[in-house]
């Protein structure tokens, strides 16, 4: 039986990969990367040669027959993302969708597909935050044009918290979307997480918006806004 593993890697700190990732990553007779230039760096700093097909969200059929192809052919592969764990806010959903509909049906007894857990974005900013997260709405990145307004129209009615992912080309336009929907709520921000210069941020929207200008605004971001009826932070 061959094997897809989905591989989380470092979301900034090299060392934060597991052991049982390098493990698979030596073990796969190839990797599918979202963006091959990126994991060759990461390939190179572990020691690991290996043959790489790139696999994006855009990628056509022929990509993901090719890929199943493979698979069929009993060679082993790793799915990995840029950074983080592969189906969140990332092309890997597109892939595994596709293979389990064909692992339902046809393939079950000749390709598995098997979990290496490790660093997320998402988990990582849940541990740092001061807002209650028993529960909440994980909505990843706004959408650029169509349906913006009522992606931040859902945050502001959300009886839970919500946490979404931005870039810092959008961040400030984000903030003030935010604000404008929601309210000046408590929001927990997390920048270059596991990076040299990771920050969280902590304090209303408004704030936020004059915290996050010029130098403040590099990096990749991860917010987490209160709900409509919480009290927690209110100013």
């Amino acid at each position: 039986m061959s094997k897809l593993y989905i591989v989380a890697t470092p979301i900034g700190n090299l060392g934060d990969i597991t052991l049982r990732a390098i493990e698979t990553l030596k073990s796969v007779d190839f990797i599918l990367a979202e963006d091959t230039r990126v994991t060759k760096k990461l390939l190179s700093h572990l020691g690991i040669s290996k043959p790489l097909l790139s696999f994006q969200e855009h990628s056509s059929p022929k990509v993901l027959e090719k890929i199943l192809g493979l698979l069929e052919e009993g060679k082993d592969s790793a799915l990995v993302t840029d950074a983080g764990t592969p189906g969140i806010s990332d092309p890997g959903q597109k892939l595994i969708s596709y293979l389990a509909i064909r692992l339902l049906s046809e393939l079950s007894n000749r390709i598995a597909v098997v979990a290496i857990p490790g660093p997320s974005s998402l988990a990582a900013m849940i541990s740092l935050s001061d807002i209650g997260l028993s529960e909440f709405t994980f909505l990843g990145f706004p959408p650029h044009k169509k349906g913006r307004e009522k992606f931040f129209k859902n945050i502001a009615a959300s009886r839970y918290p919500t946490i979404i992912f931005e870039s810092p080309h959008r961040i400030l336009k984000t903030l003030s979307q935010l604000r404008k929907f929601c309210g000046d709520r408590h929001a927990n921000i997390g920048r270059e997480l596991t990076k040299m210069y990771e920050e969280v941020f902590r304090g209303t929207l408004s704030e936020a918006e004059k915290y996050f200008t010029g130098e403040k605004q590099r990096g990749e971001f991860a917010i987490i806004i209160s709900c409509i009826d919480s009290t927690f932070h209110n100013k």
